[in-house]
């Protein structure tokens, strides 16, 4: 057996450049590619349940003659850079100038990532088999549990990406079913561009090292050079010279997991270490590196403040004693957890969570972005699928990055209509929910104190002590009430009385009984009819009557749409004169919808407005 670095025949003569789609998707920020991709995959192949995944992230120096096949690395480096100069191809001289450079060192820098208490990738080097699906396939995956959170797809490129050299060593060692013993596989990949080797034969951009004879992996422990070596169950991944233009690598890397895992980590299902131990992340150090400095530093370089303070608020409703936790069941879907913390400061923050893994903060595919939620109380919410089988329609519905949930990934046309169905009533019950437990009901009037200093009465200038004249703003100020003007999207059921007039976004109608204490019936307040995606713009700002309403209509029937003027805690009705679809009956819209059907409406006020709009629908009195 001959062990060596060999690249692929090109017997086909096909031209192969440096770039490739999966390796460019993690090129922008491959620090913080390579935590989120290897931890979920780490978290997908936990042994024993009862204790955490940990994933140990280290910067090691393998000296040039321990490297493995060194001086073939350094020709067929020089080869790619002499063939990109003479094409030249900007983008090929100057990666491999920089690859010529960094092997010229007399020790190489490489990334290594650990993970402990899992199972390993499984072999041998088989199609179908897991070792195989990570090392030699392109646009393939393969998993043991069906909910699992990665599939050694896309996202194996990222250490790819990371690497100067666009090479990485694969080492596992993995117990079989029934065995009493281990098995250890070792393999590295390179991908670079089609060549000429110096025996004159077409190679492609694909190298293997390994046994050259068939392009395998190396099965024998003894044959593995001691750094590459796992002396327990498990997978290391080794990205060879990774970039070194930035020094706080490590605080990038713990941002990136902060942000992606915060969930698994508090619930005790991974740790990490990084930088031989100097920084541990599990449940007694999270909140304290949520608010680390030199991490925030590493956030605002990656330009992820949002995503980071997101993660801050979704971690403290999932460990906040005021949290609560409803549940949603979907027919064909199963039941969705949604653990919701309403309190000032959340920023009405949403987080889809899958295995402990954060994907996305909304269904905008399913025509519900989560953006806006016009009069709730601010909250924090966390959407995560309660078992494996729901579980795995969410991973049907995620982009290769797991980020983003669409139902027009799934291939078969049957699945796909289901899954555009199933998750558009789940987006829906959601929203409805977050109304329910968010929204407050009207009150009589709204103290101010807080605006005080900003009106004045008549005699509010005084004299101190010593005779000057103190601040006008800060003595005998008025106490300011706002009466109740504002509207309300509340879905639920209300009552009001016959002096209390409907609020903009409500219909009321006639009820039996009597208010306990007043001599007159009780009205019943309709839940509003809840358009979807809707917006309000103003078309011409030379025109302050007119403005633009778009939206969905998740109902065929006729409607009634009015539309409020938005203030801090009062809207005001505004009469509509003229539409361009439907009718005006009274100062609203009134319009037979079908449903899902997307529609656009030109109105003009019955007076100029130029100020912000919240426009509602409800059905109209018959």
């Amino acid at each position: 057996m001959t062990i060596g670095l060999e690249f692929l025949e090109n017997s086909g003569g096909e031209a192969e450049g440096l770039s490739d789609a999966g390796i460019e998707t993690f090129r922008e920020s491959p620090f913080a590619a390579v935590a989120r991709e290897t931890g979920q995959n780490s978290r997908d192949a936990r042994d024993k349940v009862d204790e955490p995944v940990v994933l140990k992230f280290d910067v090691i120096s393998i000296p040039e003659c321990e490297f493995p096949s060194i001086d073939d690395y350094r020709t067929v480096v020089g080869l790619c850079f002499a063939k990109s100069k003479n094409a030249d191809r900007e983008k090929e001289i100057g990666f491999f100038k920089n690859a010529v450079e960094i092997l010229k060192n007399s020790e190489l820098r490489v990334l290594r990532i650990a993970d402990f208490n899992t199972k390993g990738v499984r072999g041998p080097c088989e199609e179908g088999r897991p070792f195989h699906t990570l090392a030699k396939t392109d646009g393939m995956s393969v998993k043991e549990e069906i909910g699992s959170g990665g599939s050694f797809g896309i996202g194996k490129n990222a250490a790819f990406a990371l690497s100067d050299l666009q090479t990485v060593f694969l080492s596992t060692r993995y117990r079989e079913d029934g065995s009493d013993s281990d098995s250890v596989l070792c393999m590295g990949k390179t991908q670079l561009i089609s060549h000429t080797d110096t025996e004159g034969i077409e190679r492609r951009r694909k190298g293997y090292w390994g046994q050259v004879e068939d392009y395998m992996p190396l099965d024998d422990l003894s044959d593995i050079p001691d750094w590459l070596r796992r002396t327990e169950q498990g997978t290391s991944i080794f990205s060879i010279c990774p970039r070194s233009d930035k020094t706080n690598w490590q605080y990038r890397i713990t941002a990136a997991i902060l942000i992606n895992f915060f969930c698994a980590i508090e619930r005790s299902e991974m740790e990490f270490e990084i930088d031989d131990g100097s920084i541990l992340i599990n449940k007694n150090t999270i909140q304290s590196l949520f608010n680390d400095a030199d991490v925030e530093s590493a956030v605002n370089e990656l330009d992820m403040s949002y995503r980071f303070d997101a993660a801050k608020r979704l971690h403290e409703c999932l460990i906040d004693k005021h949290t609560s936790t409803y549940v949603i069941n979907i027919p064909d879907l199963g039941a969705i957890n949604i653990h919701t913390l309403l309190r000032d400061g959340m920023n009405y923050t949403v987080g889809i969570i899958r295995n402990g893994m954060y994907i996305t903060d909304n269904f905008r595919n399913f025509n519900h972005p989560f953006e806006r939620f016009p009069l709730h109380k601010e909250f924090a919410a966390i959407i995560e699928p309660k078992d494996s089988k729901e579980s795995e329609w969410f991973k049907r519905l995620e982009n290769p990055s797991h980020n983003s949930l669409s139902a027009e990934r799934i291939t078969d046309p049957d699945m796909r209509e289901l899954g555009k169905r199933l998750f558009g009533q789940l987006a829906r019950e959601i929203r409805s929910y977050l109304r329910s437990i968010a929204v407050s009901p009207p009150t009589e009037s709204i103290d101010l104190d807080e605006l005080n200093e900003f009106f004045v009465t008549d005699g509010a200038r005084t004299e101190d002590e010593v005779g000057t004249e103190t601040d006008p703003r800060a003595k005998q100020l008025t106490t300011m009430k706002r009466t109740r003007s504002y509207y309300s999207l509340h879905g639920g059921q209300g009552y009001g009385t016959p002096e209390d007039p409907p609020l903009p976004g409500q219909r009321t109608t006639a009820g039996s009984g009597t208010n306990p204490g007043q001599n007159h019936r009780r009205r019943k307040i309709v839940p509003p009819v809840e358009l979807i995606s809707e917006r309000a713009l103003i078309p011409d700002i030379k025109h302050p009557k007119k403005r633009q309403l778009i939206f969905s209509s998740p109902v065929s029937s006729e409607i009634s749409i009015g539309i409020a003027a938005s203030g801090l805690n009062s809207s005001e009705k505004l009469a509509v004169a003229t539409t361009s679809i439907g009718r005006v009956r009274n100062g609203e819209i009134v319009l037979t919808c079908n449903q899902n059907d997307r529609y656009t409406l030109d109105v003009e006020f019955e007076n100029a407005y130029q100020g912000p709009v919240e426009f509602y629908a409800y059905p109209p009195d018959k």
